[in-house]
């Protein structure tokens, strides 16, 4: 096979792996959201507070719910288990969701990028990578944007505990910057690699989808509240789109990193 035969086919390929971006994005999007609801349920089950773990409010069948699940909700009694006493199952099921759930499957997919099986199949590394961002994303849409919301899951932490929202801004958002600043030094240009996105508009559009993905959709729900926190957050999660794309653009650009490559491949002795 020629080498110009070869880049057809993977300039084919890359083209249907990025026709098929919404298509992924509603699948990744339905695997990052249905574990936090039913994480929050059958905790609450667990824990005694809700008498059927699978009986959720899945929002109604309107098209807008039914493709982004905008309004689908645990279906957790809060203010009853808290009149109850039962705080500290409050406190635990509140937090499930965006912290067990969501951060568990960043940390589980993080690691599932780096395996050889992955590396190996282009379209699974595609996969991958959106489920990195949607639960990346998840978190981002619950602190910073709504941790001073007045209604929500770290708000019924807060309810539970008597904590302030600033203990969960300070702690989770450090967390989350984290994640944010290794989605952007190493996840993303790996993906791209891997995935066989090696073309410069290629790379572009998903460094551009991607953040407006974080920074711009799931800043929504903040803009959805009524504090002025929570609106201010959501504004600056916004105009930031353009400093991120910026900052991380000669990365995320750049084909096969060589100080990706000396951070991965170990020295030889």
């Amino acid at each position: 096979m020629t080498t110009e035969t070869t880049q057809v086919r993977t300039s084919r390929g890359a083209g249907l792996m990025l026709a098929s971006t919404p298509l992924v994005l509603l699948l990744t999007h339905y695997i990052a959201v249905l574990p936090h609801e039913f994480t929050h349920s059958i905790l609450a089950w667990v824990l005694g507070i809700k008498e059927n773990p699978w009986l959720i409010d899945w929002g109604g069948v309107g098209l807008l719910n039914i493709l982004l699940l905008v309004h689908i909700d645990e279906n957790v009694d809060y203010h009853g288990a808290l009149d109850a006493g039962r705080t500290l199952a409050v406190a635990i099921v509140a937090l499930s969701g965006p912290l067990l759930a969501n951060g568990g499957m960043y940390l589980i997919f993080r690691k599932l990028s780096t395996t050889a099986w992955v590396k190996a199949r282009p379209f699974a590394a595609w996969v991958v990578f959106w489920l990195i961002v949607v639960n990346l994303a998840n978190l981002w849409c619950y602190i910073p944007i709504r941790a001073f919301a007045a209604d929500g899951d770290f708000r019924h932490f807060i309810w539970a505990t008597g904590a302030s929202p600033w203990l969960a801004y300070v702690v989770v958002g450090y967390l989350v910057l984290w994640g944010l600043v290794a989605f952007y030094r190493r996840v993303l240009p790996e993906a791209l690699d891997t995935s066989g996105l090696l073309t410069t508009w290629a790379r572009a559009f998903v460094l551009v989808v991607s953040t407006c993905v974080i920074f711009g959709y799931f800043a929504i729900p903040g803009f959805l509240e009524t504090d002025a926190v929570s609106l201010f957050i959501a504004g600056t999660s916004v105009l930031a789109i353009p400093p991120v794309l910026l900052a991380t653009w000669r990365r995320a650009l750049t084909v096969g990193r060589e100080d990706a490559q000396e951070e991965t491949v170990p020295a030889r002795t």
